[in-house]
């Protein structure tokens, strides 16, 4: 199982490597105007999968092949609701509510049978196929973000769909339907509420933003996307800590993580005040310069909202379901209220992403370790066979 993690570890390393050269070449590709519109469309697919469909995978991940097709029904269900609110978006989007679907079954049945080395090299295709797609659409000579939004769709539909095929065969219904939707429901909750408060801030600042100030929006979300590279490893790898954190009790999971983020936190807002403009500028191109207060202020965010992810996975290991949810809810509440009252557009958005997800990281500790919490999660693993 380390072994498997591992290598889980490094795909999802190299695909979030992968991701920032694909939103790289786009950017290169595009004028910081549109690049705004691109960073709203990246948000809103996130959104659309993650936000969806993460709980099906979750749930998959516990109960493995035997409830794919009962996961299926309920993810097609989901993808139908998703295609009635998308339709007023984008065309790209309508495509994608259904192909995240079948994303995130393939994901969880994966993870569920044990086959992780499947999953690891399966994020691997996926993300460099974006990044094909996307050097491709550059040389016909794309250059808008309409254009580039197909490259994700290609992508997603060339590395899943074939994999889904050979797995729906395998699969079985050993589990009734209406369970995978008593348990995806709370988790679902807090799965929108997360992928809210990562990539909505990013929507709302396009929405916001007047239009002298669009190419002002499309250079913070650059560097918004930049600053996140840690969150690209940790949200596709948070199903696959499961197997790990259960069992572990409360208090060890927060005192190893509040140790770890210690040191990532340091790192990564020293980072942001000495080279994080300049790599901002080599990533994304020479129009997109951005201070380095700001960088740092994302970075203290991207800080808590690791700790914020690690913890509601020991609530989800520990099935306190509905606490993940009120977790994500506090955060979202959070960073609602701080986006209304503070009136620059940049600093609203970096501030918003901070204190959100330090108030949901916060309310997840409190509901994690709380005596109560502590005594249901021994029961849980005194229980174990």
């Amino acid at each position: 199982m380390v072994r498997a993690l591992s290598f889980v570890g490094v795909c999802v390393v190299l695909s979030g490597l992968l991701v920032n050269a694909y939103l790289a070449v786009v950017a290169r590709n595009v004028s910081p105007a549109e690049y705004s519109d691109f960073g709203a469309f990246w948000s809103i697919a996130l959104l659309v999968g993650f936000g969806a469909f993460l709980p099906v995978e979750q749930e998959l991940a516990r109960l493995g092949s035997r409830a794919l097709r009962s996961a299926a029904v309920v993810a097609l269900g989901m993808a139908v609701v998703e295609c009635a609110l998308a339709v007023f978006v984008s065309p790209a989007v309508v495509a994608l509510c259904f192909l995240s679907a079948g994303q995130f079954l393939v994901r969880g049945v994966l993870i569920g049978s044990g086959r992780l080395a499947w999953h690891g090299g399966l994020l691997v295709v996926d993300t460099a196929l974006r990044v094909v797609f996307a050097l491709l659409a550059g040389w016909l000579g794309a250059t808008t973000s309409a254009q580039f939004e197909w490259t994700l769709v290609a992508a997603v539909a060339v590395a899943h769909l074939p994999v889904l095929a050979g797995l729906w065969w395998q699969g079985e219904s050993e589990v009734p339907v209406r369970d995978v939707a008593r348990a995806v429901a709370p988790l679902l909750v807090g799965s929108v509420c997360a992928q809210l408060l990562l990539n909505g801030i990013p929507v709302l600042v396009t929405a916001v933003a007047a239009p002298d100030e669009r190419a002002r929006a499309g250079v913070f979300l650059a560097a918004f996307l930049l600053a996140r590279v840690p969150l690209f490893v940790a949200v596709p790898l948070q199903t696959a800590l499961l197997p790990v954190i259960t069992g572990t009790p409360a208090r060890a999971v927060v005192t190893r993580l509040a140790a770890a983020l210690a040191l990532i936190g340091a790192a990564g807002v020293a980072l942001a005040f000495t080279i994080g403009p300049w790599l901002v500028r080599l990533v994304f191109g020479p129009l997109y310069v951005v201070s380095s207060v700001d960088l740092a202020l994302v970075a203290l965010g991207v800080v808590a909202h690791l700790g914020l992810i690690v913890t509601t996975q020991a609530l989800v290991a520990s099935a306190l379901h509905s606490r993940v949810a009120w977790s994500w809810l506090a955060g979202v509440l959070v960073a609602a209220v701080t986006f209304v009252l503070i009136p620059d557009l940049l600093l609203r958005a970096e501030i918003a992403f901070l204190a959100g997800s330090l108030a949901g990281w916060l309310t997840g500790l409190r509901l994690l370790i709380s005596p109560r919490q502590e005594s249901e999660l021994w029961s849980t693993t005194s229980s174990s066979p």
